[in-house]
């Protein structure tokens, strides 16, 4: 039960949130090319990965930035 109130705190960070919604979009829109829906014909595979790309890394350095915060606090407690 811990582990998951610490992934609840950790998932209302503005920057994992963020780096989650690119990903979210990236794949909708990489579904959307692949099937034939018009609106995402339009769409460039370059703009999909790069969208993709950058949720990877946004949510790489945010759960990072998380988990330094959190044994630097540990620290601070000693």
């Amino acid at each position: 039960m811990k582990q998951f109130a610490t992934m609840l705190k950790i998932w209302r960070s503005p920057v994992i949130l963020m780096g989650s919604i690119m990903i979210v979009s990236a794949l909708f829109l990489w579904i959307g090319y692949l099937f034939p829906i018009f609106y995402f014909q339009e769409t460039e595979p370059g703009w999909i990965l790069t969208t993709l790309i950058g949720g990877i890394l946004v949510l790489g350095f945010g759960f990072m930035w998380s988990w330094k915060e959190r044994v630097n606090v540990k620290k601070r407690l000693k």
